[in-house]
């Protein structure tokens, strides 16, 4: 395999829910949707805006048990993901990285 900064770089894959997930592989920011059988949008991560997470309440705005997060990732589209916590904290981490 040729040493490319690629082939430093791991595949970072965050799952939400209804089988949705967003796939970082150092370069491109991608989403799936129907268990990864279907690639909705495919960007550079040079393009990255912003991330926005909000809480998902109930009809009476109480917070949801389990928690469930609602993110927004603003690249040269917009990728909507529900997550949960963990999944809130590995999209945090994959922005992390796009930062560095």
């Amino acid at each position: 395999m040729p040493d490319t900064p690629m082939a430093d770089t791991p595949v970072t894959e965050v799952r939400g829910a209804a089988g949705e997930s967003i796939l970082f592989d150092g370069t491109t920011v991608a989403k799936y949707r129907h268990h990864g059988k279907d690639e909705a949008a495919r960007n550079p991560v040079s393009t990255f805006r912003e991330l926005r997470i909000t809480e998902k309440k109930s009809l009476f705005g109480k917070p949801r048990t389990p928690r469930q997060f609602t993110a927004l990732l603003v690249i040269s589209s917009i990728m909507s993901l529900t997550v949960d916590e963990a999944g809130k904290a590995d999209l945090e981490a994959m922005v992390a990285g796009f930062r560095s």
